[in-house]
């Protein structure tokens, strides 16, 4: 419940619709904040009661408490090794389809908290006792190296030091006794396994000898051996089962500590530990490399028992055959080297798949960031490609990996229990004179199938210990990195201690001696989480001066060798961000820092903050009040660019901290917000998407602002606010330094402001002039003034004689009308449905129910080709069917051979090879099967992986910007990481292991029913019908609590991108402890899930190894009980028993795996979701109707006839525009916050299209909405607000279509200031641009963006805040800069800085919507009533206060 002004309360969960459009600016008493009741919320019982009466929860369930204490808690000891206390859960999934709030907590062993506190700890300790190794290590190196000569010192390798223990440090956090005692109950089943075989064993020699019990000396009765071999199976899986259980919590508790201890390092790295890594890489370790090393640690037991069931099988078939087994051996010998090779392939093939699956996901959230841009642009294209083209080199390596797994694994391994017995048996001919039994023969058979599952897995285990050690290895390097160095003293200067009254003592003033700072410690020597290849140096023009340090700009630090002064620096070299800072800054003041474009102003708060790395042992000094509460948010940080997380309005401002409403109105006015609130549909509680992508530049600004100043009257001493104004317009800007910045709310709190507003100057009590990194003057603005500083970094608005703006901040509409998503028409109170559908902007993810969709498997069949689908199915058939005849033939031998015997005419050497071949035969088909089998798998997943993964691109790429706008990127990039990995490594392993169970049941019932003479069938329809009721009522549970993990799995990735994002001003909030604790909260809510879903599992195998059980009883039953008709031979006995047996652990495998291959195949679901139910744009091509490439525009001439537009569902937001733009004319675009302005520019560009009957747009002449959006949008132009940047080269920045000539990017790069920046670094226009642009300041960035519209000469240019963040004298030479190369086009101009309109041939007023004035500012100016005027006047009116 949210508490607000008049006491009432908003019940989110009761409002459930998705956040609509509204309409345009509303005229509301501003005294006070919209508030909403509950009452107001019509219809909420009745819905909920309909929601109720399907989703009632029974009373027999709801008596579980499940939200307090787990199922499994609440269990006692017979329960939990019979998984009893699972049956409420399976009952309820039967009944209903089951909800998040059905699953409840976690088991208090699977909590977040306590995995990641014992997790921790032990790594720590694991750290400081590998750091005294290292030093030890290190001090024995340099005597060894003391004593060398020059010349060998020069050949020593040098010291690699030892990395900490990561999974010894969880090993230990979990428990050793844990693991031990679980790997002693697999132990024990795994021996408890050969009982049946060696049961079957006697039986048969009970049979060969006449079936009776007179001469018989077996281990007991033959009925107590019956009864034995329907009970032995349910204890052993009894042990499985608890063994399992224990690895499970083991795996969790893996996951979920590794996981929270990634999150809590995201929100500590340094600056050059960033630089290490990336967003792709840190998203796929949460994502995939702890979800790997949990898979391995899931399947421990079978992995490192697989060896002793294979020695016990090998010293058992010892005593049947004798010396052939050592053949087997041999055999087995001669596999190990290939098997290394194989290996060594796998491990570095998934090295290489998980380098570019990092990239892939990197680039896509790239792209997700900047999509807006990319649609302007009409970049889909290349965007696309540059995913295909890391895509393909993924797929490279997946291909490689998915032969030599797929192939080498099937034709070496899986093969080798088919092979084995045909070596074992040819040598047992040759050496034995004993002939070959029916006992001897399907024992030695048996135990070879026994073998087969400890072979077949063991691949896959090796396969897994490879993949977790190199994310372990990947992780430590993560965890490894270098943290914040905590240079910022909580202490006055030593020089000022002893004088507790000078201004450097006292709290909340900021002390600096003699500092520099880097944004790179390049003496640190970090080792890169993925290594990266060398750049080579290409494109360089001449060696110019990189005079400029920027704010996050380090673009010389990052590179391997920099230009600084004309002079190459070598890569161990520190480069200074900021050089010899000296400053004390004192308490309550407020301070400007000015300065031209990457001149270090926004590196100057980041160093105050504790963000850089110091050099030189620099120390920042800020005194606070030891051991006090106040210390927690001692400082606030407000963002150059506004740091927005998916919540509402009120949360992004309180921020996690205490709710105090008369404070909280007062900062509300002071920022201006008042109105904005008033216009939105559910106030304050309306919900922001990821990134604020439903505000405007402006509003984001000053929520950021009012976050800032929220707790200045309590805990908050210091606020660094970064360029808010220059987001806002004059009159707001002014309203926010008078109220907001120099007002009461911030009174006694040290404010340090970075502006280009050179009127604020005055009014500031220091101002400091930065210039290439250094402080270059600081005083009062006037001494400043007369020492004759030039204040070239700030923007004069006082100079400027028509200098004005718009009444409200005019940036405020750039996303308002965008996604129309806060306006509500003039003097109209938000409606019931506009409250319900505001306070719920972003979507809840879509959750299929009931069984995976037919549709999924019948789209992944078709991706990877009907005919290989098809095909391995067939020749699986075909292979089973060969294995099945070569244990018949065999019946068939031992029986000859038994009759040779007794008749006294043994088999001749002819004769038993006759057997042996046609047995060989049967058993190769088989290996050819697997190993065809194989092959068409290998075929088929990357066909379909790659086709999959590029539909759901073009479909994503495609979407229009609305699904975006109510879509968390993280929810996308879940797609694009964790469900593409299992599509690419999982699902077809599980659909493979599926099919061959499959067959594998089929023909071992197909077996027993001929071995038994039909007999079986009579208690084959009991079981059928028991085994298809529980695996029916556990698929349905299983299949509902996989989706619910899938769901809860994304919140997390959607609040870790964001967070990654966002880590400073988490930081200087000191609310890393809040967003730690909702990343624990959201795993304990996947754990639960997760959990369920695995002990389903388990409770399914104990109830169908019963089954199993049943059935083996049966046979020998049959077989004892008709001992003397001799009704079943012993060879057939020996066939049917062994089937039994393989057949117990078949039908326990079988419907895990298809549980899991459901499991696997919901990702597919949900990239098909994706992929087809995405509305796309319209059609990017038009062949017959887009005109032909430089023809069109030819004049700029835009014609607009009755154009109404609205945001999906939402109110018209344009009506009836009728304006024509005369070629080459350049126009200015006004209004107050949804007036329409960005909503007539994304209608030209058609990011929002017009209604069905909503008039035309026509550019020279040709209809818009009749082309292609390719055709439309390569040919205009935009500059935004938002500079955005991809990381790839300078040059892909420009020209990612690669038009351009190496000159015409240069001579781009000179006009925009930029070519001696570019030239200076090391790999010029083919340098890298970090992740975001973080290498440039924003300014620089702003400028690249500008180069790329001069770069594409339209006809058609809309300016959207274009120079809002650039200095006054680099913008002057902007605006000539870019009259001079458009002025020949059409200009449309969003007015920020009303002087960069005032020269405009016409000025377009819009309000509401519609057209109110269209004409020359002078005409406009003269009216008298006119609403220009009216802004104008207000606008000097501010400018004078």
């Amino acid at each position: 419940m949210s508490p607000l002004k008049d006491g009432s309360v908003v019940d989110k969960n009761a409002i459930d619709a998705t956040f609509e459009n509204e309409d345009e600016f509303n005229h509301t008493d501003s005294s006070s904040i919209v508030q909403i009741n509950k009452n107001d919320i019509g219809g909420k019982e009745n819905r909920n009661n309909e929601v109720s009466t399907e989703l009632e929860t029974p009373n027999w369930y709801s008596s579980k408490n499940v939200h307090e204490k787990s199922l499994e808690d609440q269990s006692g000891h017979i329960s939990r090794w019979l998984l009893l206390y699972l049956s409420p859960v399976l009952r309820l999934g039967a009944t209903r389809v089951l909800q998040p709030e059905d699953v409840g907590v976690p088991s208090d062993q699977d909590r977040a908290e306590l995995a990641y506190d014992a997790i921790s700890a032990q790594w720590s300790t694991q750290v400081d006792r590998m750091n005294v190794i290292n030093e030890a290590r290190r001090l024995k190196y340099d005597r060894k190296l003391s004593k060398m000569s020059e010349a060998r010192k020069l050949k020593a390798k040098p010291m690699v030091e030892r990395k900490p223990g990561l999974a010894t440090a969880v090993v230990k956090a979990f428990g050793v006794l844990s693991f031990v005692y679980a790997m002693i109950l697999y132990f024990l089943s795994a021996i408890l396994q050969f009982i049946p075989v060696l049961i079957m064993e006697d039986l048969i020699k009970f049979f060969e000898k006449g079936g009776t019990t007179e001469n018989y000396d077996g281990y007991a009765h033959p009925w107590v051996e019956v009864a034995a071999l329907g009970v032995i199976p349910f204890f052993i899986s009894l042990l499985q089962t608890r063994s399992q259980t224990i690895f499970l919590h083991a795996a969790t508790y893996l996951r979920t500590g590794i996981s929270t201890m990634l999150y809590k390092k995201s929100l500590s790295i340094s600056p050059s530990g960033r630089a290490a890594t990336s967003t792709g890489q840190v998203v796929n370790m949460m994502s995939t490399d702890t979800t790997q090393i949990q898979r391995f640690i899931q399947f421990l037991g079978m992995f490192l028992v697989a060896p002793v069931q294979i020695i016990i099988s090998l010293v058992l078939i010892y005593q049947q055959v004798g010396n052939a087994t050592w053949v087997g051996v041999g055999f087995m010998v001669i596999l190990a080297p290939v098997n290394i090779v194989v290996f060594s392939i796998v491990g570095k093939m998934r090295r290489r798949v998980l380098k570019y699956s990092d990239l892939r996901v990197k680039m896509m959230n790239e792209i997700l960031n900047g999509i807006r841009i990319i649609k302007y642009y009409a970049w889909e294209k290349p965007s696309r490609n540059e995913i295909e083209k890391l895509r393909e080199e993924e797929l490279k390596a997946l291909t490689t990996l998915a032969y030599v797994s797929g192939i080498g694994f099937s034709l070496i391994l899986l093969s080798a229990p088919i092979i084995q017995p045909i070596l074992v048996f040819l040598t047992y001919i040759y050496v034995s004179d004993e002939p070959l039994s029916a006992s001897r023969a399907f024992t030695t058979v048996a135990l070879f199938n026994i073998m087969r599952f400890p072979f077949a897995f063991m691949p896959m285990g090796l396969l897994q210990y490879i993949q977790s050690k190199i994310s372990v290895r990947r992780i430590t390097r993560y965890l490894l990195l270098p943290e914040l160095s905590e240079y910022v003293i909580a202490s006055p200067h030593p020089s000022y201690v002893a004088d507790p009254n000078s201004p450097e003592a006292q709290i909340g003033s900021i002390t600096m001696r003699g500092c520099s700072f880097s944004w790179v410690d390049q003496e640190a020597k970090i080792e890169p989480v993925q290594p990266k290849s060398k750049k080579s140096k290409k494109s360089r023009k001449g060696s110019g001066t990189l005079s400029n340090s920027s704010n996050h700009s380090y673009a010389s630090s990052l590179s391997s060798k920099t230009s600084v002064n004309g002079e190459d620096v070598d890569d161990e070299v520190n480069i200074a961000t900021l050089r010899n800072l000296t400053v004390t800054i004192k308490k309550g003041e407020l301070v400007a820092v000015v300065g031209s474009v990457g001149s270090g102003k926004s590196s100057l708060l980041s160093a105050m903050l504790g963000e850089m790395e110091p050099l030189e042992q620099s120390k920042v000094y800020i005194p606070r009040e030891s051991g006090s509460e106040l210390d927690t948010g001692f400082m606030s940080y407000c963002t150059q660019t506004p740091w927005i997380v998916n919540e509402s309005l009120r949360g992004n401002i309180i921020f996690g901290r205490e709710f105090r409403q008369e404070r909280y109105d007062k900062i509300v006015e002071a920022c201006a917000l008042v109105e904005d609130f008033a216009i939105l549909p559910a106030g304050d509680m309306t919900e922001i998407g990821e990134r604020g992508i439903n505000l405007s530049g402006g509003q984001k600004a000053r929520i950021s602002l009012a976050r800032a100043l929220y707790m200045a009257d309590k805990t908050t001493k210091a606020v660094l606010l970064d360029d808010p104004l220059s987001a806002v317009d004059a009159h707001v800007g002014e309203h926010l330094f008078q109220r907001a910045i120099t007002g009461e709310i911030s009174k006694g709190t040290t404010r340090i402001l970075v502006t280009h507003h050179v009127h604020v100057l005055s009014q500031c009590d220091t101002v400091i002039v930065m210039e290439a990194g250094e402080i270059k003057h600081m005083g009062k603005y006037s001494d400043l003034i007369e020492q004759g500083v030039d204040f070239a970094g700030a923007v004069d608005i006082s100079k400027v004689e028509d200098e004005k703006s718009n009444e409200e901040d005019v940036n405020d509409d750039e996303k308002v009308e965008k996604t129309a998503e806060i306006a509500v028409s003039k003097n109209v109170k938000p409606s019931t449905a506009e409250v319900k559908k505001g306070t719920e902007l972003t979507t809840k993810e879509e959750r299929a129910e009931g069984s995976v969709d037919g549709h999924a498997y019948v789209h992944y069949a078709n991706a990877g080709g009907w005919l290989y689908f098809v095909a391995m199915f067939a020749i699986q058939a075909l292979g089973r069917g060969a294995e099945i005849s070569a244990a018949f033939w065999l019946a068939y031998w031992a029986k000859k051979t038994m009759e040779a015997k007794n008749s006294d005419a043994p088999l001749t050497n002819t004769e038993t090879f006759y057997y042996l071949n046609y047995y060989a035969l049967f058993s190769l088909l088989g290996v050819a099967g697997l190993t065809v089998r194989a092959f068409l798998m290998a075929v088929h997943r990357l066909h379909a992986s790659r086709k999959l993964h590029n539909d759901l691109v073009q479909s994503i790429v495609r979407a229009p910007v609305s699904f975006f706008d109510v879509t968390p990127t993280g929810r996308i990039l879940n797609r694009f990481a964790a469900d593409m990995d299992k599509i690419d490594l999982q699902l077809t392993q599980s659909i493979g292991q599926g099919m061959g169970t499959i067959f594998s049941v089929l023909g071992a019932l197909a077996a027993i029913i001929a071995a038994t003479k039909g007999t079986f069938l009579a208690p084959l329809v009991p079981i059928s019908c028991v085994y298809y009721v529980i695996q029916k009522w556990f698929r349905k549970t299983s299949t509902e609590l996989q989706r619910l993990n899938s769901v809860a799995n994304s919140p997390i990735f959607a609040d870790f991108s964001q967070v990654l994002s966002g880590t400073s001003t988490i930081r200087a909030f000191d609310e890393e402890n809040r967003f730690f604790l909702n990343c624990q909260n959201s795993f304990d809510k996947m754990n639960s899930s997760f959990n369920l879903v695995n002990l389903c599992n388990q409770w399914l195998g104990l109830r169908l190894d019963f089954l199993g059980g049943l059935i083996g009883a049966f046979v020998a039953g049959v077989a004892v009980a008709t001992a003397k008709s001799n009704f079943i031979p012993a060879g057939w006995l020996g066939l049917a028993l062994s089937y039994s047996i393989e057949i117990t652990g078949f039908l326990k495998h079988g419907v895990r795996v298809i549980a899991t291959v459901e499991a696997d195949m919901s990702s597919v679901e949900r990239v098909l979701y994706y992929t087809n139910k995405i509305e796309p744009e319209a059609p990017d091509v038009i062949p017959e109707k887009d005109p032909d490439a430089g023809t069109w525009p030819s004049e700029g001439c835009i014609k607009i006839k009755g154009a109404s537009m609205r945001y999906r569902d939402g109110p018209l937001v344009l009506k009836g525009i009728n304006v024509t733009f005369n070629g080459g004319e350049k126009v200015g675009v006004v209004g107050r916050t949804g007036s329409g302005k960005s909503s007539l520019m994304n209608l030209l560009f058609r990011v929002t299209e017009l209604e069905e009957d909503g008039g035309t747009i026509e550019i020279d002449g040709i209809n818009t909405a009749l082309i292609g959006t390719d055709a439309l949008r390569l040919n205009l132009s935009i500059i935004p607000q938002d500079p955005v940047m991809f990381s790839n080269t300078v040059r892909y920045n420009l020209d990612p279509f690669g038009f351009a000539t190496e000159n015409e990017l240069w001579s781009v790069l000179e006009k925009v200031q930029l070519g001696e920046l570019i030239a200076a670094l090391p790999c010029g226009l083919d340098e890298q641009v970090a992740e975001g642009g973080e290498n440039f300041s924003q300014g620089q960035r702003q400028l690249l963006c500008i180069g790329r519209s001069i770069l594409r000469k339209p006809k058609v240019l809309v300016m959207d805040e274009a120079t809002a963040s650039i200095d006054n004298s680099t913008d002057a030479i902007i605006q000539s800069m870019i009259r001079e190369n458009f002025k020949d086009a059409t200009v449309l101009t969003i007015a920020h800085r009303l002087n960069t309109i005032m020269d405009s041939d016409r000025v377009l007023v819009l309000d509401d919507g519609v057209i109110v004035e269209f004409d020359t500012p002078k005409n406009l100016l003269s009216k008298a009533e006119g609403y220009f005027k009216s802004m104008v006047e207000k606008s000097k009116a501010a400018q004078n206060k």
